[in-house]
C-alpha cells in the first residue's frame, strides 16, 4: 500500500512536471514574460484620459510611450482623444515625433495617395469604356442580328484591350436557313453583280461566299448555296451563319490581322475556284457601311482628344476623378491620349481583367458596409471605397477580399480623413494581412487556441471533443479575420481595437486568441448546461453578435494572459 502511494504520488508530480514543460514549450511564445502592474506608477483602470494625453505630451511630443500602451491596455481611450491617439497606435506617426514632422507625414501620405488614386482612376476609366462598349455592341447585334466587320486599327497592340469574347452556342441571329443542295445535281452559270460592287476585285470585308444553284430564278425565292474556302472546313446544313461568322472572325482576331487574313483568304478561293462557277458576295454593301462607320469613329474620336486635352489642362491630380469618369471615347482614343499618372497609357489585358474583377468585389462590398451605421452617408461611402481601391491597387497580387471594408470602416470613423484612414490601414494590414487565405495565420491561430484551452480548461476541451469534435475551431474564423468586428456594437469595436494594439507592448501580441478564448470562457456554463455540439455553438455565437459584454470580455481576457504568465514563471 505504501508503495502505491508513493508511486501514485510520483507519477502525479512527473505528469505536473510534463504539463509546465508543454506550456513552456508550445505557449511561452504567446505571452510576454515581464508583467507589467495595473497599479505601477499610477493605478491604469481609468484609461487614457484627454487629461493624461496631455500631460504625457512635452513641446508637442510624447515623452512616454510604454506609459500611453499602458493605460490603453488597462483601461482604453477616451473617445473624443481616439482620432489622435489612434494614428501613434497604428504606426503613422512615430511617438518621439514633433508636430513639424507630422504635419510633413500627413503630407507626403496625402500626396501619395491622391497619385496611386489618380493611377486606378485612369484604369478604372479604360475599363469602364471597356464594358460599355462591350454592352453597345451586344445590344447593335441583338438589334440587327448582324455583326459589323470593321477593320481594326492596327496601329493598337493586342495585349491592351481584349475583345469580348461571343459564346457562339448561345448566339443565334435572325437570319433566313439556307439550305444546301448538291453540286453535282446542278451546274451554276454566270450571275453577273451589280456594276457598283465586283466581288472579285473590291477588297470588302465579308467572311463567307455563295454559289448561284439555279438559272433565273426570282430573286425572293432563289437558293443559295453556302460555300467556304477548303482552309474553313466544310459547313452543315443546319449550322448557323451568325455561328460560322463568329468562328471565323474569332480565329482570325487571334492571329491580330483579322482584315489582311481575310483578303488573303479571298485571293486562294480566287484562284482555287474552278471555271464556270461565279461567286458572288452576300453582303455587296459591307465596305460602304465599312467607310461609313471608320468616318464616324474617326470623328468621334477627335472631338474626344480634344475634350481629353481640356480635361487634363483645367484638372490636377486632384481633378482626376472627374475628368475620368467624364471620358466616353474609344479604346483608340485612351491608347492615343493616355492619363498623365497611367505610365504610357498601356495595360495587359490580364490587368485590366484583375481591375475590372476586384472593382466589381469592392463595390459590392461597399454598399452593404454598416449601412444602417450613422457615418456612412454616400459621401463616406465613396471615401471608403477610394480607399479600397487605392490599397488593391498597390497590392493587385493579393486583390480585394470580401471583410477588407470591415477593416477599414472603423478607422475611417474614427479618424474621418481618407489618406491617413488610408495610411493606416496599410499598417493594420501588416498584421491582418496574414489572416485572409493568402496567408497562414489562420491555422496557426486555430492550432494555438486548441493548446490555451487544453491547458486552461480541460473540462470544456473534453466537452468539445466528445461532442462532435469541435477542437478544430473553426467557428473562430469570422473572429480572427476581423478582429471580433462583426461580434461587437462599434464602440466595444473601439475599446477591442486599441486594446489588442497596446496588449502586444505590454502582454502578448497574440490577444486575439485570449479575446476568443474569453469569449468561450465567458459562456462556458452555457456550453456545458447545453451539451453544444459544433452546428449549436456556431448557431449560438451567431444569435449572440452585437450582444456581449465587451468590458468583461476584455477582464477575461487580461485575467487569462496573466494565468498563463504566472504558469510559465512558476518552477
Amino acid at each position: 500500500m505504501k508503495k502505491q502511494i508513493i508511486s501514485r504520488a510520483f507519477y502525479g508530480w512527473l505528469a505536473h512536471c510534463r504539463h509546465l514543460k508543454t506550456v513552456r514549450t508550445h505557449l511561452s511564445g504567446l505571452v510576454n514574460h515581464d508583467i507589467i502592474s495595473t497599479q505601477h506608477p499610477c493605478a491604469a483602470n481609468g484609461g487614457l484620459t484627454a487629461d493624461k494625453w496631455e500631460a504625457l505630451q512635452n513641446h508637442d511630443v510624447i515623452s512616454d510611450s510604454q506609459e500611453v500602451y499602458r493605460l490603453v491596455y488597462y483601461g482604453g481611450i477616451e473617445h473624443n482623444i481616439r482620432k489622435h491617439v489612434w494614428p501613434y497606435l497604428l504606426g503613422h506617426y512615430k511617438f518621439s515625433s514633433s508636430q513639424a514632422e507630422r504635419d510633413e507625414i500627413d503630407q507626403t501620405v496625402r500626396t501619395g495617395y491622391e497619385q496611386t488614386m489618380s493611377e486606378w482612376l485612369a484604369v478604372e476609366a479604360i475599363v469602364k469604356q471597356q464594358d460599355k462598349e462591350t454592352m453597345s455592341k451586344f445590344s447593335t447585334e441583338s438589334t440587327d442580328g448582324q455583326i459589323p466587320l470593321v477593320r481594326k486599327d492596327s496601329s493598337l497592340s493586342n495585349e491592351v484591350f481584349l475583345e469580348p469574347s461571343i459564346d457562339t452556342e448561345d448566339y443565334h441571329p435572325q437570319v433566313a436557313p439556307l439550305k444546301e443542295e448538291s453540286s453535282a445535281a446542278t451546274t451554276p452559270e454566270k450571275c453577273n453583280p451589280p456594276p457598283e460592287h465586283n466581288p472579285l476585285h473590291n477588297n470588302v470585308g465579308a467572311d463567307y461566299i455563295r454559289h448561284d444553284t439555279k438559272e433565273h430564278h426570282d430573286s425572293k425565292s432563289s437558293k443559295r448555296k453556302l460555300c467556304r474556302s477548303e482552309e474553313l472546313g466544310h459547313i452543315s446544313p443546319d449550322e448557323g451563319l451568325g455561328d460560322s461568322i463568329l468562328q471565323r472572325q474569332s480565329t482570325c482576331e487571334s492571329k491580330g490581322t483579322a482584315f489582311d487574313s481575310f483578303e488573303a483568304d479571298c485571293d486562294k478561293i480566287d484562284e482555287g475556284l474552278p471555271n464556270g462557277k461565279n461567286v458572288i458576295v452576300t453582303r455587296p454593301s459591307v465596305d460602304d457601311m465599312a467607310k461609313m462607320l471608320r468616318d464616324e469613329k474617326t470623328d468621334r474620336e477627335d472631338a474626344e482628344v480634344a475634350e481629353w486635352n481640356e480635361s487634363v489642362s483645367t484638372l490636377g491630380v486632384l481633378g482626376m476623378d472627374e475628368g475620368l469618369r467624364g471620358l466616353s471615347g474609344s479604346k483608340e482614343s485612351l491608347v492615343s491620349q493616355p492619363s498623365p499618372a497611367s505610365r504610357g497609357g498601356v495595360y495587359s489585358a490580364e490587368l485590366l481583367d484583375t481591375v475590372s474583377l476586384n472593382l466589381h468585389r469592392i463595390d459590392k462590398d461597399v454598399q452593404r458596409c454598416d449601412r444602417n451605421y450613422w457615418y456612412f452617408t454616400p459621401e463616406n461611402l465613396e471615401k471608403l471605397r477610394n480607399i479600397m481601391c487605392t490599397y488593391v491597387w498597390e497590392h493587385l497580387e493579393m486583390g480585394y477580399v470580401q471583410g477588407m471594408c470591415d477593416l477599414v470602416a472603423p478607422l475611417l470613423v474614427i479618424l474621418d480623413d481618407e489618406s491617413k484612414a488610408y495610411s493606416c490601414f496599410k499598417e493594420l494590414m501588416k498584421r491582418m494581412g496574414a489572416n485572409f487565405p493568402h496567408g497562414g495565420a489562420m491555422d496557426r491561430h486555430f492550432a494555438n487556441m486548441r493548446s490555451l484551452i487544453q491547458i486552461l480548461d480541460c473540462e470544456l476541451f473534453e466537452h468539445m471533443h466528445q461532442n462532435g469534435d469541435y477542437t478544430h475551431f473553426y467557428f473562430c474564423y469570422r473572429w480572427f479575420l476581423l478582429d471580433f468586428k462583426r461580434e461587437l456594437l462599434y464602440d466595444d469595436v473601439f475599446a477591442v481595437w486599441e486594446t489588442i494594439w497596446a496588449a502586444r507592448h505590454i502582454s502578448s501580441a497574440n490577444f486575439v486568441l485570449f479575446i476568443a478564448l474569453a469569449l468561450v470562457e465567458y459562456y462556458r456554463e452555457i456550453i456545458l448546461d447545453n451539451n453544444m455540439d459544433f452546428t449549436d455553438i456556431i448557431k449560438f455565437f451567431n444569435e449572440m453578435a452585437e450582444r456581449h459584454n465587451a468590458k468583461q470580455v476584455l477582464k477575461i481576457s487580461r485575467d487569462l494572459i496573466y494565468r498563463l504568465q504566472k504558469l510559465i514563471e512558476s518552477k
